[in-house]
């Protein structure tokens, strides 16, 4: 401790051991060429290392009053507030205030935070100390930036660039690779070094010039629950009713507006609010004209006796959406430096708002993330004995094709291997076992999966409710939920068994047994004739190049809401890469934006 300087009783100070110096060399063990030494070596030191990065002698807390973020003031408290939880603001004071009697102990901020139940985030600014953390998903991001002995705190990442003066030279090359193969960063990391993002479920703590960041939940989907399947089945019944009664309670009587699809997730949501006798509901649907979800999403509307809207998506105007100052704006003001902007719904709630369709103080409602958590991508990433004993034995490239697969010509071996290093650098210590891994593969890619693409890119659809000014919520990522379903044993999971079995034999609204879930056709029939004609005679060419000719040529139009838009048809159509899917443009818009080109070379 002497040695450190923590107690500040060194007689050889800064001789040996100088902070400001030290925090620049974080992060050099990851360049040894055998991470899985390094790995150990973390897991095994781990209890006798103090973390001397988390040094800091001054705070500085840079927010914006905007998209829900607000600023309450009392004494000498402040405290910044976004989105929605189980605790009155005088009741967050009221805690505040007896920690400012008794003293800042970690534990009581601690068990206080554990008990914060919703999708939110916040910071606490009081004399010396300060305390900022995110919910279990990170709905709501918070960014922070680390230079000598300083941190800056914020709620917007642009802000930190331009105020911290980050170039070009201090990009992160890791990054840039994840981002162009996933479309988003992978722990806390963003373009640039030392501007990071807080992780779902982690808090950061800032008491009398040192500050510490550590989680305070991890998702633990090991299957732990000894009960029956019939057992589980009624706990889960119970479950979403419970959910769904806090949805209707937070509501308070505003109506709700449901973007009802042809799949299991948003159905339920609908379903179970006309099974609690919920009135003031809307749903919308929206896409090409014939596209499979429309008529699906108006009969369950109609049955359900609940208003339905369409949102015919016009090419053209779409199109001209994704290239209008009101796109490129919302890019702008929610760029994270860590992921790409998630365009689902931008466009559509953009005309809800402009034609006035739903109440400006209605709550947004969609099916996230039902089919993760649920385990629809269980199957694709593991085998089906799951016999992994050890983070070497895990059939890693499941996970990469499910996840890093953005761009076909950046797998490569060099390139999995290192986000393979960086992937296994994520896996919580408590996950594995000398003997074998607790919970199994599924449930170290389960958790990798809630903390990378789950709470970094798909959670970011939230952010086109929070840009035109609704409220939302996400009752299938309550704490409830995730506490359900980290616990159900992995055999219940697969194909989803679990899950739609209840949803099937509950039948709220009727709509799950006459009512088909995702039944997909492609619409128009000319354009189906041609696909089947093309392919035809592309049999004696073989299965690869016909699927690369499809997606070149027909899927900018077959897509259901004209996403691809967001690029040229001509640049899809000369594609030679092997683009995934439309997060594979906007992947490199993201990095074109930052001056970084198609081959991740930074432009000087």
């Amino acid at each position: 401790m002497n040695f450190l300087e923590i107690n500040n009783v060194s007689h050889d100070a800064g001789k040996y051991f100088i902070p400001s110096l030290s925090v620049k060399n974080i992060g050099v063990w990851r360049e040894y060429k055998n991470q899985f030494v390094m790995s150990e070596i973390k897991k095994n030191l781990n209890k006798y290392c103090y973390d001397t990065r988390h040094y800091s002698s001054k705070v500085q807390i840079i927010m914006r009053e905007k998209y829900g973020w607000k600023l309450h003031k009392k004494e000498n408290m402040k405290i910044w507030i976004c989105g929605y939880q189980n605790h009155s603001l005088n009741d967050i004071f009221d805690t505040i205030s007896s920690y400012i009697v008794k003293g800042v102990n970690r534990n009581d901020i601690l068990k206080w935070i554990k008990n914060i139940e919703g999708h939110f985030s916040m910071i606490v600014e009081v004399d010396d100390w300060v305390v900022a953390l995110v919910d279990k998903i990170c709905s709501y991001p918070i960014f922070t930036y680390t230079r000598d002995n300083d941190i800056y705190i914020s709620n917007h990442a642009p802000i930190l660039k331009e105020k911290c003066g980050l170039e070009k030279s201090d990009y992160n090359s890791m990054a840039i690779l994840e981002i162009a193969m996933s479309g988003f960063t992978i722990g806390n990391k963003t373009l640039y070094h030392n501007l990071d993002r807080l992780k779902g479920g982690e808090f950061l703590l800032s008491c009398k010039g040192s500050f510490s960041k550590e989680s305070y939940y991890t998702y633990s989907p090991y299957g732990s629950n000894f009960k029956t399947k019939d057992q589980l089945k009624k706990q889960f019944t119970d479950v979403c009713m419970k959910v769904l009664i806090d949805l209707r309670n937070s509501a308070n009587g505003r109506q709700i507006v449901i973007p009802l699809s042809a799949g299991n997730d948003s159905r339920l949501i609908a379903s179970g609010l006309k099974k609690l006798g919920v009135k003031n509901v809307i749903c919308f649907s929206y896409g090409r004209k014939g596209n499979f979800e429309t008529p699906i999403s108006k009969l369950i509307a109609d049955k359900l006796g609940y208003q339905w809207i369409y949102l015919s998506d016009n090419m053209r105007d779409k199109y001209n959406f994704f290239r209008s100052d009101v796109y490129l704006n919302y890019v702008a003001e929610f760029e994270s430096y860590g992921s790409i902007p998630n365009v689902q719904e931008v466009y559509e709630i953009s005309l809800l708002k402009k034609s006035a369709a739903i109440d400006d103080d209605a709550v947004i409602v969609n099916g996230n993330s039902g089919d993760f958590i649920s385990g629809g991508h269980v199957i694709a990433m593991v085998n089906a004995k799951n016999t992994a004993h050890s983070i070497d034995d895990i059939d890693w490239n499941k996970f990469l094709d499910k996840h890093y697969s953005l761009w076909r010509d950046l797998r490569v071996q060099g390139n999995d291997d290192c986000i393979v290093s960086e992937l296994k650098n994520m896996i919580p210590i408590s996950f594995v076992d000398t003997a074998n891994l607790r919970g199994g593969q599924y449930g170290i890619m389960e958790n990798l999966e809630c903390v990378g693409r789950q709470s970094r890119l798909v959670i970011g659809q939230q952010r086109a409710y929070d840009y035109f000014g609704y409220e939302w919520r996400l009752p299938l990522w309550s704490d409830k939920m995730l506490n359900f379903w980290e616990n159900v044993p992995y055999k219940y999971k697969v194909d989803q068994s679990l899950y739609i079995e209840v949803l099937r034999e509950t039948n709220w609204g009727d709509v799950w047994l006459d009512i088909k879930v995702n039944d997909k056709k492609i619409k128009p029939y000319i354009l189906r004739s041609i696909r089947m004609l093309l392919k035809i005679l592309f049999i004696p060419l073989g299965r690869l190049k016909w699927h690369r000719f499809e997606k070149n040529v027909f899927e900018y139009f077959m897509h259901p809401s004209y996403a691809l838009t967001v690029e040229s048809y001509f640049k899809i159509l000369f594609d030679y890469r092997s683009y995934r899917n439309t997060n594979s443009w906007l992947a490199l818009k993201m990095l074109k934006n930052n001056d970084i080109d198609k081959n991740l070379k930074i432009k000087k």
